[in-house]
């Protein structure tokens, strides 16, 4: 554990961390929501179909996919901080773009582009909060990100509510409004230093002596960090088939994460359920137990760790799937029932977001923490794009058993991987970060 020189300074910095990092999470998942919550509008002024709109929907997220490497890569090598701040630059130019977008296929392009800067910021803002925050701590501080970011989801849903009398110009002013949440972040951004683990590794060490006498943190902490400064391909072979490919696969977990939170207003459409009470149920049955999930995962995350996390999550949902394939369907058709369904589903995934999120940032060594990180991000954009893309496309073709019971059996087969692959070896709970390193690089 890193030696705290001045609990009062540490403490000071680590609460603008939290709310520096938090704020690029709550940009990302509003973003996602505004296209979930102005579904109705964006494919009636479009005049787009089913399988248009979740194309659109999966644009974020194949922009993400390079975004995530490129800048996992990027953040190695100019640091935490400079790639932090042009991801939301870069976010706040695309997202007020997106707004003003003439037709459905520059709309596309737009999206793309703010989905690259949304996939490159959850790198560095990941990567930083592993490589400060304590050991004990860190779980929770993965959990806090994601409170915020489902906190802006449910904001997403409400104003997407509200604005549905602008019909048409609906999704043009929740894209506009969308560029407020990283205008005040970047403001928040600039004040971070660089992680001394980053300088130290690049042999900077007059510049990390500084950030640890800003912070409050000790320079006895500094040889610690530059113990494990070894060439990238070294670094990274004792991970391909230990960490990077199950951990890969783990991340399809976001297919139904994703294809729920942006999707789930369309099914309950399909189901009968007029578009403004199917904005209004997304918020009561999917966001709000999420938030509610991540609240009660806060503590659990330092004290279950991060495979039983997984599990729990996982199995969770794909029960709770399955149950709303029964409750949705003529012989026992119950929307009470398959709306609490969702609504347990939501709670539980909570338990697996942050961590198939932030796992990879903590088993990687600090010298490629941001491409590894990026890899992992890289597999969740990839989930995202299936979950949006081809969930419309179940629904469209297979109705509500298709898409929910393909998004439940990937629940229980990442649950398989967890398990029997990745096992006790990436748990990460407790741990300091070049004690985690220490088990797959020797000297």
């Amino acid at each position: 554990m890193d030696k705290i020189i001045d609990n009062n300074l540490f403490g000071k910095f680590i609460r603008l961390l939290y709310i520096a990092t938090a704020i690029g999470a709550f940009t990302d998942i509003f973003d996602t929501s505004v296209v979930g919550g102005a579904s109705a509008s964006i494919i009636t002024s479009l005049k787009i179909t089913t399988p248009e709109f979740g194309l659109l929907g999966s644009m974020t997220f194949i922009g993400g996919l390079v975004g995530a490497i490129s800048f996992g890569f990027l953040s190695d090598k100019i640091g935490r901080k400079k790639s932090f701040i042009l991801t939301l630059l870069l976010f706040i130019i695309f997202e007020f773009l997106s707004g003003l977008a003439p037709n459905y296929y520059s709309l596309l392009v737009f999206r793309v582009i703010v989905g690259f800067a949304i996939g490159a910021d959850y790198v560095p803002a990941i990567t930083l909060l592993s490589e400060f925050v304590e050991p004990d701590k860190r779980g929770s501080s993965f959990d806090f990100f994601w409170i915020i970011a489902n906190v802006g989801a449910l904001v997403a849903y409400i104003i997407a509510f509200m604005l549905v009398p602008l019909g048409a110009i609906q999704w043009r002013v929740l894209f506009m409004l969308g560029v407020i949440p990283p205008i005040i972040g970047l403001a928040i951004r600039t004040k971070l230093p660089e992680t001394p683990r980053w300088l130290a590794v690049h042999n900077k060490i007059h510049e990390a002596e500084l950030v640890v006498d800003e912070i409050g943190l000790s320079r006895e902490n500094l040889p610690k960090y530059e113990k494990y400064i070894e060439p990238e391909k070294k670094l990274m072979k004792p991970y391909i088939f230990g960490v990077t490919i199950p951990l890969f696969l783990v991340m399809l977990l976001n297919i139904p994460a994703s294809g729920l939170l942006e999707l789930t207003p369309v099914l309950l459409n399909s189901l009968s359920i007029p578009k403004s009470n199917a904005l209004l149920f997304t918020a009561g049955a999917w966001v709000i137990p999420v938030i509610l999930g991540n609240i009660a995962a806060f503590k659990l995350i330092d004290i279950l760790g991060r495979i039983k996390m997984i599990v729990i999550g996982a199995v969770g949902l794909g029960i709770a799937l399955i149950s709303m394939v029964i409750f949705s369907s003529p012989a026992h058709f119950n929307i009470p029932l398959m709306l609490a369904s969702l609504a347990i589903g939501g709670f539980i995934q909570s338990f697996y977001i942050p961590v198939i999120y932030s796992l990879s940032t903590e088993l990687y060594p600090t010298e490629i923490r941001g491409i590894g990180q990026g890899i992992s991000v890289g597999g969740i954009r990839v989930a995202g794009i299936i979950g949006i893309f081809g969930g419309a496309l179940l629904l469209t073709y297979y109705k509500v058993p298709g898409m929910l019971l393909t998004y439940a059996a990937i629940c229980f087969g990442a649950t398989l991987v967890t398990v029997f692959w990745m096992g006790k070896k990436t748990e990460t709970n407790r741990k300091e970060l070049e004690e985690i390193t220490a088990t797959f690089v020797k000297d």
